[in-house]
């Protein structure tokens, strides 16, 4: 074979190697390597974005993952109610997601914006709300970056994914002023 011959094989296979991936990326609707990504659902009026770049990091406390999550809940219909009666967190490690839960403690009592103090929730038409949680995985984690998705799910049962990636944080302050952002 010449190298005419071999630049040809090699350009055909390059072209349909990036075909592949792009046909790929609709497929499976992957938006690149976007730190975020929004996924709707079917017919989900749900919407959700993050708050706070700085706020949404996680922390090691007491041999647990703590994540600080803050976000806002719109309802993209203009004349529907949305009711969303479920809220899951995953965390990625490796490739498999696992859950994490809300973090237990007794000073949660005392902040009312929690997602888990207003479940079930209902979002009027056009209506957005904000909400905060912590979240902790009794797994430790050599990374300083990690891939988080939240899930809202509807009385209806659909879904809405917000993927994001949280970034490691050092502070010795109490969990809740991170994450409410007291005395900064």
């Amino acid at each position: 074979m010449d190298r005419a011959t071999l630049a040809l094989i090699f350009s055909i296979i390059a072209v349909v190697l990036s075909i592949s991936k792009w046909i790929y990326d609709v497929w499976f609707g992957s938006a690149g390597n976007s730190a975020s990504k929004l996924r709707h659902g079917s017919r989900s009026h749900i919407r959700i974005e993050r708050l706070e770049e700085e706020t949404n990091c996680f922390i090691t406390r007491g041999g647990f993952l703590l994540f600080l999550v803050s976000f806002r809940v719109y309802n993209d219909s203009d004349q529907v109610a949305v009711s969303i009666s479920e809220c899951n967190f995953c965390v990625k490690i490796g490739r498999k997601w696992r859950d994490a839960e809300f973090y237990d403690t007794p000073q949660a009592n005392i902040f009312l914006s929690l997602i888990r103090h207003n479940l079930p929730l209902v979002l009027e038409p056009e209506q957005r709300q904000d909400f905060y949680e912590v979240f902790a995985l009794d797994d430790l984690i050599p990374s300083t970056e990690i891939k988080t998705m939240l899930e809202l799910q509807s009385k209806a049962g659909t879904l809405t994914t917000f993927r994001q990636q949280h970034r490691h944080r050092v502070d010795e302050r109490p969990v809740f002023d991170l994450l409410f952002r007291i005395l900064e």
